[in-house]
């Protein structure tokens, strides 16, 4: 039983709308599967973002805690070189009293 000039059927307009479906729900799969990777690599950006922002703070903070202990470092050693040389100036002192 064909129709006349051309015309389908409905079921056959029916199965072949169901297959258009199919072919389409392919790709759509694979894009919603192709933005949730993204999604998640966009999430890993983030959290690495956030982490190395983190690292940087901690390295500005020891570097900062490095500078300090240096300076303490440094005032130590003026200390001891004028201790060096008052003890100097009181060993010279003590010979010539000695020598006298």
């Amino acid at each position: 039983s064909s129709l006349a000039g051309g015309q389908r059927s409905i079921p056959s307009m029916l199965q072949q709308e169901k297959e258009k479906e199919k072919t389409t729900d392919i790709p759509l799969q694979m894009i919603m599967q192709m933005l949730q990777n993204i999604q998640g690599k966009t999430d890993n950006i983030e959290k690495n973002t956030e982490d190395t922002g983190k690292r940087a703070e901690n390295i500005e903070k020891r570097t900062e805690n490095i500078e300090k202990r240096t300076e303490n470092i440094e005032k130590r050693v003026e200390n001891i070189e004028k201790k060096t040389e008052e003890t100097d100036g009181k060993v010279e002192n003590l010979q010539q009293m000695i020598q006298q």
